[in-house]
């Protein structure tokens, strides 16, 4: 079950051309999630500033969608305005959030501005009041409160993100067989794995050349080593324990890494299910012909779809995509299937940065959550490092020493 970058379709994203701007409209938060890449220094960025950095990804991502993100962005006093200012700018407004700020009437009024779906981040490593102590299966309670909610504001995307560690690793086939069973409300689930910059072992950071006294409190990610066994999960992984427990699931897309020709960084799929039994995965095909095709008719390459479902419009792609002719014959095989709606999950992993032996550290090619910090884009993941210091840190091993 080997991952092979030749069997898929490498995304033909860019610095320049990318289909997600990554906005970060605050760094205050309400929850404090194990691992969080994102101090709190400055607060809610002001509205004005927030219009600058739209119109700056606009202009140098070429966008497709705005990711709205932070610190926790329903938090911020202006984000109904935030959200209509990107959809005004004929971009799709896209919200990450834990969920905690979001009510109905928030929801309404964020709709009726343009928001085209939200991602929310649940997860059993976060604090969450209420919630302690409660595993991933268990939180799917909680997940279903928040589909349902945004399923009842009619055409919003709804999404879920998890951070996977030791911990819940074993868990991911369970929240993809419950979002299966709720694919009515449920868009999908992106598995992000841990990565952190592993503290003592001989290891120290400079920044342009000057050392970095760095510990816990100084970056989020930064870690000791007795908790570096988290780090070694990467996106073969997740997919291989994807596919022991749903052979059908194909992932369609990637992207690599920046250093190491082997890396996963991005890995994308669209599981399919006739009822709650998956029948098939979205192909490279179908996926390469919607971006070529997005492009050409729209000029901009695309991450999220306005509405939710592809539906059994998908099956006219058997005619050039070989994993969708399988769907069509497992869909026909069965009479009963035409009555019952054919629907699909999205299923993303993403391994963030990953820091080498040689000092190097390898980031994510092509990478789409670049955001906006001091007139230029920089990796949101390792914006902090910015913030902090001035520039990126760079680990020095012994042997440099």
């Amino acid at each position: 079950m080997e991952l092979n970058k030749s069997q898929l379709y490498r995304f033909p994203w860019s610095m320049n051309d990318n289909p997600i701007g990554w906005l970060e409209v605050t760094d205050v938060c309400n929850l404090g999630c194990k691992g969080c890449y994102r101090q709190k220094l400055e607060g809610h960025k002001n509205l004005e500033q927030i219009k600058d950095e739209i119109r700056f990804l606009k202009k140098w991502r070429n966008c497709d969608n705005i990711s709205i993100a932070g610190g926790e962005p329903a938090l911020h006093p202006d984000i109904v305005s935030i959200v209509n200012f990107i959809r005004e700018n004929r971009m799709k407004p896209f919200l990450l959030s834990n969920g905690m700020a979001l009510s109905k009437n928030l929801l309404t009024e964020l709709k009726k501005a343009g928001l085209t779906g939200l991602g929310l981040h649940v997860d059993s490593f976060q604090n969450r009041p209420g919630w302690e102590g409660k595993n991933e299966v268990e939180l799917c309670s909680l997940r279903k409160q928040y589909a349902d909610m945004v399923h009842s504001m009619g055409g919003l995307s709804c999404s879920f993100n998890i951070t996977v560690y030791r911990e819940n690793f074993n868990q991911i086939p369970d929240l993809i067989t419950w979002a299966l069973q709720n694919a009515k409300t449920v868009n999908g689930f992106t598995f992000i794995t841990y990565r952190a910059a592993i503290l003592g072992q001989g290891r120290e950071y400079v920044v342009n050349g000057r050392k970095v006294n760095l510990d816990e409190r100084a970056l989020g990610y930064a870690i000791d080593k007795e908790r570096s066994d988290d780090i070694r999960i990467k996106t073969g992984d997740v997919y291989n324990l994807i596919k022991k427990h749903f052979p059908e699931y194909t992932p369609s897309a990637y992207l690599g890494g920046s250093k190491q020709h082997d890396s996963f960084k991005w890995l994308a799929g669209y599981l399919f299910c006739s009822g709650e039994r998956p029948i098939g995965s979205l192909g490279r095909k179908s996926m390469e012909l919607a971006q070529a095709g997005h492009h050409l008719l729209f000029g901009r390459y695309f991450l999220y779809l306005k509405n939710k479902s592809i539906g059994k419009s998908i099956l006219a792609m058997s005619l050039i995509d070989p994993e969708v002719r399988k769907i069509l014959v497992r869909f026909l095989a069965s009479p009963l299937s035409l009555f019952k709606p054919l629907r699909g999950i999205g299923i993303g992993i993403v391994q963030a940065p990953d820091a080498l032996p040689n000092g190097e550290v390898d980031m994510c090619d092509s990478c789409p959550d670049m955001t906006v910090y001091d007139g230029k884009l920089v990796h949101s993941c390792r914006m902090d490092e910015y913030r902090k210091f001035g520039a990126l840190l760079t680990p020095v091993t012994e042997e440099e020493r």
